[in-house]
């Protein structure tokens, strides 16, 4: 049963994470699943196609959990913008310009509690791969390959590697599935604080 006083908003925004990750990602992911790469040479024809088309495979199963982060954290960014405009009006501007920091920063004009409680650490991976992903190789890959270096744990280290980092960037189900809970933890919290 929902509260009388929730956020109606935020618990949309919590159904729509949620259905997204049940109905489209989950079974995405189940569908295209990587296996082991092969690595080292062929000794014939047969064996360098099917080496390749296991690698081909593998690329696409590592781009589509990469994308599927992109797009969890596009919405969420999206959502909470939306959220944070309605609830500080006066704010609006500063809502639409302001980086990441900025948009947790003003989340304590609203109910400091929804920070704290919340899985930040994942929303920040989340918000990092994002960007990465986003915008290639840069200062969020460099950052995040600081910051979070178990998204390249699962690479076979080339001497190559750093010249497109997030192309070697594995993102494995479970570190999404950690990334859509903390989204919708985020929109539980949010519509059960709500204060107008």
């Amino acid at each position: 049963m929902i509260a009388e006083n929730s956020d109606i908003v935020a618990l949309t925004a919590q159904a729509d994470i949620h259905r997204l990750y049940v109905r489209v990602i989950q079974p995405a992911l189940a569908e295209l699943a990587p296996t082991g790469d092969v690595v080292g040479e062929a000794t014939d024809i047969d064996e360098y196609l099917e080496g390749a088309r296991i690698n081909t495979h593998n690329s696409l199963c590592h781009e589509l959990r990469r994308t599927f982060a992109l797009i969890l954290g596009a919405l969420f960014e999206r959502q909470l913008r939306s959220w944070l405009a309605e609830k500080l009006p006066t704010e609006k501007k500063r809502v639409e310009k302001t980086s990441w920091p900025g948009l947790i920063k003003l989340l304590d004009l609203i109910d400091s509690s929804i920070r704290v409680n919340v899985l930040m650490t994942d929303l920040e991976n989340l918000w990092s791969v994002s960007n990465a992903v986003r915008h290639g190789n840069g200062l969020s890959a460099d950052n995040l390959l600081q910051e979070t270096p178990q998204f390249w744990d699962q690479t076979r280290m080339r001497p190559n590697m750093k010249r497109d980092l997030v192309g070697n960037m594995r993102i494995d189900d479970a570190q999404l599935e950690r990334c859509a809970k903390a989204v919708m933890k985020f929109w539980h919290m949010a519509g059960a604080s709500s204060v107008d």
